[in-house]
């Protein structure tokens, strides 16, 4: 069995150290976040200029940012919300590309 996230408690804290980030994203991130946060992290700091190092803060804020969304009900709660009225589904989203093909004869 595998452990579940507690959708009940608080929002983890914002992480301040890139321990507390790569920590983050292995738990709270999406499959991959970690793997695809180190390669980037990686090619920013390859590629960036010895004392300029804009663009590994900014691999850094991007990362944060996306812990930030996962975490917050609030976002959460906004992606779940209805569209247009309606509630997206695959299901419906499939059953409309038919429609829309022609496949409903």
């Amino acid at each position: 069995m595998t452990t579940q996230p507690d959708h009940g408690s608080p929002a983890p804290a914002l992480p301040a150290t890139l321990h507390e980030l790569r920590t983050a994203l292995s738990r709270y991130g999406l499959p991959g976040d970690r793997d695809l946060f180190e390669q980037a992290l990686a090619a920013a700091l390859d590629s960036s200029p010895i004392g300029d190092l804009a663009a590994v803060a900014e691999v850094i804020a991007t990362y944060r940012h996306r812990l930030t969304l996962r975490t917050s009900p609030e976002a959460m709660a906004s992606l779940a919300a209805p569209i247009g009225g309606q509630q997206w589904t695959p299901a419906a989203d499939a059953f409309a590309r038919l429609r829309a093909a022609g496949g409903n004869r």
